[in-house]
């Protein structure tokens, strides 16, 4: 879809056929067919999004530094949190709590929940500004990347690092979790993949992918990753467009029809899952640490 201006992020909503595109002014859902659905106004210069499958709740944070949840499946806008550290960079959610992980430019990670105006946990993980940050499936690990031209790997349970990977040259600019526990660092021209990297601190990588050369302006530039899930595939955004890299060992081959993750369902059974989803939907209450 072509819209005519800067896109900041994009998220899927609670299925494949809606999505979220952050632009320039405002936040903006589109179908699978790319037909603007509606334009939500309350959330302006928007810089990273994160959904709340279980919840139907669309987190967004700001250049200004406003955290806030919006019921996708009703419109309204759940709660707005001030964060008081400025423009966000960067924003995860946790799989198991639902609670958003955001990032700042002065190092540290806050933790926030809808039902709170405070930040639940503010952790400090760099000397720098952070970059990128990623939680892993089972909800025990947060790998988070900064200035400093580090990644940390915090234990969730009892918010202590466990160990770090060394970026080398440059800082990484983005980072990611797979299902079973492959790290991936894209560093300048070079994306790494470490394998168990959460569990044991790994010496050597275990895969390294060179980006093509920008034609348009002769550099690689910054890259984007992301692991594909229940797949043994990474796609990597850069200056040069998107490639996809294939990563043995690192997508979960089991998936649960149950949680809307079968790539073989119909039309019908989409649809039905959907209703059940809207059935089930929790309160933004019950987001909470354990």
């Amino acid at each position: 879809v072509f819209v005519g201006e800067t896109v900041r992020d994009a998220v899927f909503l609670h299925n494949e056929t809606l999505y979220a595109a952050a632009q320039k002014k405002h936040v903006y859902i589109y179908d699978a067919r790319g037909t603007e659905i509606h334009r939500m106004e309350q959330h302006r210069d928007v810089l990273k999004m994160a959904f709340l499958p279980y919840h139907f709740l669309l987190g967004t944070v700001g250049r200004a530094g406003y955290l806030k949840y919006q019921d996708t499946s009703t419109g309204q806008l759940v709660s707005e949190h001030r964060t008081r550290l400025g423009p966000c960079g960067a924003l995860a959610v946790d799989p198991q709590t639902a609670v958003l992980h955001a990032g700042h430019a002065n190092g540290t990670v806050t933790l926030w929940s809808p039902s709170s105006s405070k930040a639940l946990v503010k952790l400090l993980c760099h000397r720098g500004p952070l970059s990128d940050l990623a939680v892993d499936r089972s909800g025990r690990y947060l790998a988070t990347t900064g200035a400093d031209r580090t990644c940390a790997i915090w234990d969730v349970r009892t918010y202590r690092k466990l160990h770090e990977y060394k970026t080398g040259r440059a800082p990484a600019s983005s980072c990611d979790l797979s299902h079973r526990g492959t790290l991936a660092l894209a560093v300048g021209d070079e994306v790494t993949f470490y394998k168990d990297a959460c569990a044991t601190h790994q010496e050597k990588p275990y895969l390294r992918h060179r980006l093509p050369r920008d034609t348009a302006n002769g550099s690689r530039g910054y890259a984007h990753v992301r692991f594909r899930p229940y797949e043994d595939v990474c796609g990597i955004g850069h200056g040069g467009g998107f490639a996809s890299v294939v990563v043995p060992g690192c997508g979960e081959p089991h998936f649960d029809s149950s949680e809307g993750a079968d790539p073989f369902r119909s039309v019908r059974d989409r649809r039905e899952e959907e209703v059940r989803q809207l059935l089930d939907k929790l309160s933004p209450e019950t987001i909470a640490l354990d």
